[in-house]
């Protein structure tokens, strides 16, 4: 179970994952120059919602919006970023968020930020973007520790869709401030369709969540 302060309402937007390989130690410019090429690619492609038209685009800066986290186990850990794109002249922030496993893999997904505080994914999901976000995590790390080992190192997220709206709700802004609902998220898993339900219990001071494999 995971607590998080619940913040704003989500409209829509894309969800990318990719993986890089990371030593225990970080070394920032090699992890820097792998997730440039997903950050850069990811904006100047059209079916991300990206503009591929512009022929001149740079990462114009970073800076950390949620320190390192240590896991349980070895170089374990997590963090987000905001990156901001250059793309000819206007500034694109995307939020990067880095989940580094057990193993040294570090897993990355990458959401492109709408307006000042709204950056989500595909599908109904009624959860704001930092419960977005953290259950995205949750998802990979239980998803991941599945195939422990295995050559499938990508997910991403392909749709969401609410299964029981919020039951016992009060809702503020648009948003549910006690209550208690349940969606199912699609993750890609390289190529494979994989499904978990996904139990919301939330209230004024933050929301909780749990995760099941849909069989």
């Amino acid at each position: 179970m995971s607590p998080h302060r619940a913040a704003f309402v989500l409209s829509f937007s894309l969800l990318l994952s990719g993986c890089a390989t990371a030593p225990t130690d970080t070394v920032v410019p090699a992890r820097e120059r792998t997730v440039t090429d997903q950050v850069l690619a990811f904006d100047s492609s059209k079916e991300a919602g990206g503009d591929p038209s512009c022929g001149k685009r740079k990462v114009a800066s970073t800076e950390v919006t949620r320190p390192f986290e240590r896991g349980n186990q070895g170089a374990a850990g997590h963090w987000s970023e905001r990156w901001t794109v250059d793309r000819c002249g206007r500034s694109i922030p995307y939020l990067v968020n880095f989940m580094r496993a057990p193993d040294g893999h570090l897993g990355v997904n990458i959401l492109r930020e709408e307006g000042v505080d709204r950056a989500v994914i595909p599908g109904s999901s009624i959860a704001d973007r930092v419960l977005q976000r953290d259950t995205f995590l949750l998802l990979v790390q239980k998803d991941l520790s599945e195939l422990e080992g295995g050559p499938c190192r990508t997910r991403k997220v392909t749709d969401t869709e609410v299964l029981f709206p919020v039951d016992g709700a009060q809702v503020e802004d648009g948003r549910p401030v006690a209550g208690h609902w349940s969606e199912r998220w699609t993750i890609d898993r390289c190529g494979a369709p994989v499904r978990y339900i996904i139990r919301f219990v939330t209230t004024r001071t933050g929301t909780t969540f749990t995760t099941e494999r849909e069989k």
